[in-house]
């Protein structure tokens, strides 16, 4: 029986609600990303800007090995090299299990990039005016925070200094049709990406992709404290937390809110007619006593932009529009102030 490791991908997703975990790679339950196109193109986005990353740091070894063990070998036997780039090396350390983007060791010293097909300006930064991590960059930091704690553990001896590789917004490229470089394929089901060209400095002209040392945010992150079903957990904790629930495959119902509008297990009537399961429709009847004819019932989820949906949902256990009052949409509505002139 195959180890049920806990992956970057799969962090990301417990994250986001941990019930998930139980939901992920199963047949019978619908899950609508894979059959999103627009996620579909931005994924082969993500692919190029991969591939072009690996041209910003020339003569690694790649590691496309898919058997887990092999690539562990791979990787182990290259970091035994005094210098040494990889790309998508492997690490294991108890139930987790990550491939890294790039990897640039030197020394006793391990260089990790992640690479994201996201725009960064470094005058805006990572950190409002309040001085905590933006919520539109915290996913992305901690995908690095939990890629750098299992490379740690993993090689203790090692120090580790985790980066991300971003689009430079004050960069403009050089070369005209930069992007036709990288022609996607598939192969056995897995995309490809071939370079054609050149991949000299030249060739590529001015780098767009910057990598930004983020250690600084890395441990803004392990010093945070993180609510789980009520438990006060840190970093590490709440990492092994996710691993726990994913190895055993055990669901844990982790409370319902505006989160479960976006959710992608969620299936269409003619999907439940099918016999396809539905992990939304599992959620709501396990903590919300739902019955069938309340998922056609107009829910608050359904409304748009409107911020009271998590009171209405968590504290009110008021679920449906008919609970929701004109006062409370007016309440929604910015004030208007007049101009005295």
């Amino acid at each position: 029986m195959k180890p049920r490791y806990l992956t970057k991908s799969r962090f990301k997703l417990a994250h986001e609600c941990p019930t998930k975990l139980f939901y992920t790679g199963k047949k019978d339950y619908v899950d609508n990303k894979l059959d999103d196109d627009f996620l579909r193109s931005l994924a082969e986005g993500g692919f190029q800007v991969g591939e072009l990353a690996k041209l910003y740091y020339p003569g690694g070894t790649n590691i496309d090995e898919l058997d887990h063990a092999k690539a562990l070998a791979i990787t182990n036997e290259l970091l035994q090299r005094d210098k040494a780039i990889i790309y998508e090396a492997a690490f294991v350390f108890n139930n987790f299990f990550i491939r890294a983007d790039i990897i640039i060791k030197s020394g006793s010293k391990i260089r990790l990039i992640e690479v994201k097909a996201k725009s960064y300006d470094n005058e805006e930064g990572f950190t409002g005016k309040n001085g905590s991590i933006r919520s539109t960059w915290k996913p992305y930091l901690l995908d690095v925070a939990f890629q750098k704690h299992v490379i740690k553990q993993a090689f203790p001896e090692f120090e580790v200094e985790g980066n991300l590789m971003l689009a430079d917004k004050g960069q403009l490229t050089s070369i005209d049709g930069l992007n036709q470089k990288f022609f996607l394929s598939s192969v056995e089901g897995r995309t490809k990406v071939n370079v054609i060209g050149g991949t000299s400095a030249k060739d590529l002209g001015t780098a767009i992709l910057a990598t930004v040392n983020v250690d600084e945010y890395i441990e803004m992150l392990y010093q945070e404290r993180y609510d789980f079903n009520g438990n006060d957990l840190s970093f590490i904790e709440l990492a092994n937390r996710y691993a726990e629930i994913y190895a055993t495959d055990q669901i844990t119902f982790c409370g319902l809110g505006s989160h479960c509008g976006s959710c992608e297990f969620k299936a269409s009537d003619v999907q439940l007619k099918e016999g396809l399961l539905s992990g939304y429709h599992e959620c709501w009847t396990a903590q919300a006593n739902f019955k069938p004819e309340d998922f056609s019932t107009p829910h608050v989820l359904k409304i748009w932009d409107f911020r009271k949906k998590d009171d209405y949902i968590t504290n009110r256990k008021q679920y449906f529009q008919n609970g929701i009052t004109r006062a409370d949409l007016d309440a929604e509505k910015p004030k208007k102030h007049t101009e005295l002139g």
